[in-house]
C-alpha cells in the first residue's frame, strides 16, 4: 500500500510563514510514546526553532486519511491522540515558558485545534503577553461543540469558517451578514475573514464587510487550505494591510494549497505571486477578449 507522510497543523502554519518572515519559534506539543520528534524536526523549514513539551502517556498526534488514488475521495480517517486537558503541572511549565518568551515576538500565531494543549490559563497567559495575536479556532469531528471562538477574548485577528462562525451563535441559518453583525456584538470581535468554502470568503474590519470569490477551479485536496490561509492573511493584518486585500489574498493562498494533497507543499512568495499573476493575466484576458 502506498503512503506519504506530511506535516500537519502547526507544523504546517509554521512552514507557511517562514518564507515570508525572519524566523519562526514553534511551540508544540508531543507525546512520550510515539514523539515522531526526528520527523518533526526533519519536516520544518530552516529558520523555524522548535520548542516541544511532553504530555504523558500520550501518542503525538497523527490524522490518517484512507483515500482513493484515482479520483482522490476520502474513503475514512484514522486519529491517533490523547485530547484529555493536560496536566497542572505540564500547564505551569508552559506558562512559565510562555511568560518570558511571548514580549520578545513581534505576533503571535494560535492554531488551537481542540486537542487538549490549550487550556484556559494558557489563553490567558497568551492575551495578556502577546503584542499582537491572531488565532485560528478548529471545531473538527474530535471536539465537535467543545472548542469555539468564544473561548478567546478579544484577538488582535481571527480566521474561521462559516460553521466555525455559526455554531457559538446558533445561527445556524441566518444571512451570513446577520451572522457577522451578531459577532461582533456578542463575540467582541471586530477584525476576522470566513471562508465560505466554494463562495469564496469574507472579511470583516470593525464591521466592514469585503468579500471575494475563489479563484480557482483546479482542487486537487482541501485539506490544510484553512491553515495555509489562516498563516498569510494574519502577517497581512499584522501589517495593516487595505481591506480590499484581505479576502483577495486569503483566496489566493487557499488557491495554491489545493493544488497540491495535504501539506505536501507550502506555500511561498513564490508560488503565491505567481498565483496572483496568474489570475490578473487571466483577468485581462478576459477583459481583452
Amino acid at each position: 500500500m502506498y503512503h506519504e507522510t506530511y506535516p500537519g497543523g502547526v507544523l504546517a502554519i509554521a512552514n507557511h510563514i517562514a518564507d515570508f518572515v525572519g524566523s519562526v519559534k514553534l511551540i508544540t506539543l508531543i507525546g512520550d510514546k510515539t514523539p515522531r520528534l526526528s520527523f518533526i524536526q526533519k519536516s520544518l523549514k530552516s529558520n523555524i526553532e522548535l520548542k516541544e513539551f511532553v504530555k504523558e502517556n500520550s501518542h503525538t498526534t497523527v490524522k490518517k486519511r484512507y483515500v482513493d488514488t484515482h479520483r482522490n475521495n476520502k474513503l475514512f480517517k484514522i486519529e491517533y491522540m490523547n485530547d484529555k486537558p493536560i496536566s497542572d503541572e505540564l500547564t505551569q511549565e508552559i506558562v512559565m515558558f510562555l511568560r518570558q518568551e511571548l514580549p520578545n515576538y513581534d505576533m503571535v500565531i494560535v492554531g488551537d485545534f481542540g486537542h487538549g494543549f490549550v487550556n484556559q490559563e494558557i489563553r490567558e497567559v497568551l492575551r495578556m503577553n502577546a503584542n499582537f495575536i491572531a488565532i485560528n479556532v478548529q471545531s473538527n469531528s474530535a471536539n465537535m461543540g467543545y472548542n469555539y471562538i468564544n473561548l478567546y477574548k478579544k484577538p488582535d485577528f481571527i480566521t474561521m469558517s462559516e460553521e466555525e462562525l455559526r455554531m457559538p451563535l446558533s445561527m445556524r441559518f441566518d444571512d451570513i451578514e446577520e451572522v457577522i453583525k451578531e459577532a461582533g456584538q456578542k463575540l467582541k470581535i471586530n477584525n476576522f475573514l470566513v471562508t465560505l468554502g466554494k463562495r469564496g470568503c469574507v472579511y470583516v474590519d470593525n464591521g466592514k464587510i469585503f468579500k471575494a470569490p475563489v479563484l480557482t477551479t483546479s482542487v486537487k485536496d482541501t485539506v490544510g487550505a484553512g491553515d495555509a490561509l489562516f498563516a498569510i492573511t494574519t502577517l497581512m493584518a499584522y501589517i495593516e494591510a487595505d481591506s480590499e486585500l484581505m479576502p483577495f489574498i486569503a483566496n489566493c493562498a487557499g488557491g495554491v494549497k489545493v493544488q497540491y494533497m495535504g501539506n505536501k507543499e507550502n506555500v511561498t512568495k513564490e508560488k503565491l505571486l505567481s498565483f496572483v499573476k496568474g489570475v490578473y493575466e487571466d483577468e485581462m484576458g478576459c477583459l481583452q477578449g
